[in-house]
């Protein structure tokens, strides 16, 4: 405006110049000229500067424009895709580990309104957010974002709840088979593998930059099995069945804590003797993990689980002798320490409240108030030790012994498939639950892996004679034994990993539980596509004499066939 007033005075200074009276000589004809020029130099000097001050502006206001119409970065989550596990060839019991997806998001500092004009262009109106407010959105002064979850907004994960995931893998060369998979934890220490896969996921996200959900993170995995058979012989039959069906939830609730769950179904005919009014949904196991394996070694589990004895591993579609006669589970706890490496040592005791009994009870009686030593909390106990070491740069050996105060509380003994006019196992009745004395048992086993072969030997026994009114044998207490001898070669068929392995089971005074004297396998598995396995098993079985004899709890065994026969199974499984 200054500039703009001094022009005015200019112009009306030159006017009077140029429009004054007759000057009198030349010297001041003169003089005038030589004002007018300076102020017209001056003039044109003045106009030149506002000219550039007036660009200035209007440069100033193009800027402002362009600000106001640039929209207001949204954040953007960043997925963090799956990492994948190693490829070593596993049992089909074989454990493993898994890994879960994590985003990330920037930290909003304003809330902001966006109006989209007839134009299409956006234009984006801010409310300032106040000093007390942006501090409480930041995290800590010093926390570095791009490693926290949310950008350091792990409250913004509370609005979703517990995330949930499926097919987990850690490393990046995944199992084509699935064998890496949760469902394919084994049946025997899942705990262990179930905090060897949170010590894999903590690594694995640690060496992303990532940092770990401070909510619960639940991992889901299953399996699907289709299974034909034919077996003929004395015990001939042939079917085709859905052999199961499983849902696995683990769930890594905090830094120490973990829990599992599982649901099968059963596959078996109801009492009409039909399999599909019998599909019903049971809880298979359920525990309870207290344990950090990148903290500690030590560990504790309680809940519905199988115990540490035995560890039935196989590449076969028919379980082995040793798992048919000894697995047990129970509502269990379980203490014990682990290496945590693929070598060492891995030691644990456990105990729980077995259904068996011992001692004198009221045969009339179907109370089982009456029934002895139920004020006991943990009536069946045993132990577990096992140590891995390496015999050469490619070859690994394991040797296992595991102990139990009561065999009589497996699975085996409890139920056996023979006919309802047989012996049903001890798990019959309440009064059947009762026998004269416990029977401990043993188990021994090794297993040998070099370069693509793997060998697996296995022995389970009763380490003393049941009483002859318990369980019999040809007239005396029946002591049984079982061993499962393997040897397994992996493969590629096209690419595909495919392994092949042969087997060999031996029993002694078994026949009371409804199994073979011995039996012979060969079988072959390969992966056709991701995630499914198709196994073919051609077995023969050789049957107790028919002139052996058994019995358990006043249940007697007809054993008038003996002889042998053989069995094809084919079986399909698909993996999630």
């Amino acid at each position: 405006m200054v500039n703009f007033l001094r022009i005015k005075k200019i112009s009306m200074a030159l006017a009077v110049v140029l429009g004054g009276g007759v000057v009198s000589d030349g010297w001041a004809a003169s003089s005038a000229n030589d004002n007018v020029d300076k102020q017209v130099e001056l003039l044109s000097q003045q106009t030149a500067a506002l000219q550039q001050q007036v660009q200035q502006l209007q440069q100033q206001i193009a800027e402002l424009k362009t600000a106001k119409a640039a929209p207001v970065a949204t954040p953007v989550a960043a997925t963090v895709p799956a990492a994948k596990p190693s490829s070593n060839a596993t049992a089909k019991n074989g454990q493993s580990a898994t890994v879960a997806t994590q985003s990330s998001k920037s930290t909003p500092k304003a809330n902001a309104n966006a109006v989209v004009a007839a134009d299409g262009v956006t234009s984006v109106t801010t409310t300032p957010v106040s000093d007390d407010a942006k501090q409480a959105l930041l995290p800590p002064s010093g926390t570095n974002l791009a490693a926290e979850p949310y950008g350091g907004r792990g409250d913004l994960a509370n609005l979703g709840g517990t995330a949930v995931i499926t097919a987990p893998f850690i490393k990046s060369d995944r199992q084509f088979g699935g064998y890496d998979l949760i469902v394919n934890y084994s049946s025997v220490k899942k705990n262990i593998a179930i905090m060897q896969q949170d010590k894999n996921f903590v690594n694995e996200m640690t060496s992303l930059g990532l940092a770990l959900p401070n909510y619960p993170l639940l991992e889901l995995s299953g399996n699907i099995e289709a299974l034909g058979m034919h077996i003929s012989g004395p015990n001939s039959a042939g079917n085709l069945n859905l052999s199961n069906a499983e849902l696995d939830m683990q769930a890594r609730i905090n830094t120490w804590t973990s829990g599992f769950m599982s649901f099968a179904y059963n596959s078996g005919p109801s009492s009409g003797g039909n399999p599909i009014s019998n599909s019903n949904l049971y809880l298979d196991n359920a525990f309870i993990n207290i344990g950090n394996f990148d903290k500690s070694h030590y560990y504790g589990t309680v809940g519905q689980l199988y115990v540490p004895f035995g560890s039935y591993r196989t590449y076969g579609v028919t379980d082995p002798f040793t798992k048919t006669l000894f697995r047990t589970k129970g509502r269990a706890l379980i203490l014990g320490y682990n290496s945590t490496q693929s070598t060492g040592l891995d030691a644990s005791i456990y105990g729980f409240n077995g259904a068996v009994q011992t001692g004198d009870v009221n045969p009339n009686s179907s109370d089982d108030d009456t029934m002895p030593n139920d004020n006991v909390v943990l009536n069946t106990y045993g132990g577990d030790l096992t140590y891995h070491f390496a015999f050469s740069s490619n070859t690994n050996v394991g040797l296992s012994v595991s102990g139990i105060s009561n065999v009589a509380d497996s699975s085996g003994m409890q139920s056996t498939p023979l006919s309802s006019d047989q012996f049903q196992g001890f798990g019959e009745s309440s009064q059947t639950e009762v026998l004269k004395h416990n029977v401990p048992g043993a188990d021994l086993r090794f297993d040998v892996t070099s370069y693509d072969f793997e060998f697996i030997g296995e022995h389970g026994l009763a380490t003393q004679s049941f009483s002859s009114q318990d369980l019999m044998y040809n007239g005396e207490g029946a002591q049984p034994t079982a061993t499962h001898l393997e040897g397994d070669y992996n493969f590629k068929i096209y690419s595909r990993p495919s392994a092949f392995g042969l087997g060999f089971d031996q029993s002694s005074q078994a026949l009371a539980l409804g199994v073979p004297k011995r039996a012979y396998m060969a079988t072959i598995s390969s992966s056709i596509l991701r995630n499914t396995v198709l196994n073919l098993e051609l077995q023969h079985y050789i049957n107790y004499s028919s002139n052996d004899t058994a019995g358990g709890n006043n249940g007697v065994v007809f054993n008038s066939d003996g002889g042998s026969g053989n069995g094809v199974f084919l079986q399909l499984d698909a993996y999630f």
